[in-house]
């Protein structure tokens, strides 16, 4: 896929982060900025890179990482407290500013980029756009909505983590915000 050459000359947009929550999974704790391959949204299907996600406020990092559409259509919301209990909550900042593209709002369409890359269901639009973006370009990562919330999402190539640094992690299941939002959503925990 080549960007196309409007997106291109978009030049981006230069951020600093401040404490946006990440959600990874216990085993994890220890390397809060670690990376692996994946088949998320922005993520490399051919392994040229890897990248990692967090979003500006707690409430957007539940919903893409834990809840995300379990609850589809669906009276009863329960959420199994071993799945709680497996998350951690570490939160990221940068340590020197970093070059992002805008994917927010109408960005897609006015540049001529899929717009199910940004907002769509299905990865695949949004990681043929992630694999022309870094194969092109010396971009840091992407700024997006997420799709669940509308909230403000980053995902952050593996070139630019060193520009982070990330807090202490905390257990999910003790995190100040989990409760409230739980019981903001109607979800109940079940299990031991």
């Amino acid at each position: 896929m080549s960007l196309p050459r409007h997106a291109l000359r978009a030049p981006p947009l230069t951020v600093t982060l401040a404490d946006f929550p990440r959600i990874i999974k216990v085993a994890h704790v220890s390397t809060p900025l670690g990376l692996s391959n994946g088949t998320s949204r922005f993520s490399s299907t051919a392994g040229t890179f890897q990248i990692l996600y967090a979003a500006e406020r707690f409430e957007t990092a539940l919903a893409e990482a834990v809840v995300r559409d379990r609850f589809e259509s669906r009276h009863r919301r329960f959420i199994g407290r071993t799945t709680l209990m497996s998350r951690a909550v570490t939160t990221l900042s940068t340590t020197a500013p970093m070059s992002l593209f805008d994917l927010r709002a109408a960005n897609a369409y006015a540049l001529g980029i899929d717009t199910d890359a940004a907002r769509g269901r299905a990865h695949s639009p949004g990681q043929e756009f992630s694999e022309a973006l870094y194969a092109q370009t010396a971009i840091d990562g992407i700024l997006y909505d997420s799709r669940l919330t509308g909230g403000l999402c980053v995902a952050i190539y593996d070139r630019a983590v060193r520009n982070l640094v990330a807090s202490p992690s905390v257990d999910l299941i003790r995190h100040v915000g989990l409760i409230p939002e739980l019981q903001r959503l109607d979800i109940i925990v079940r299990g031991p």
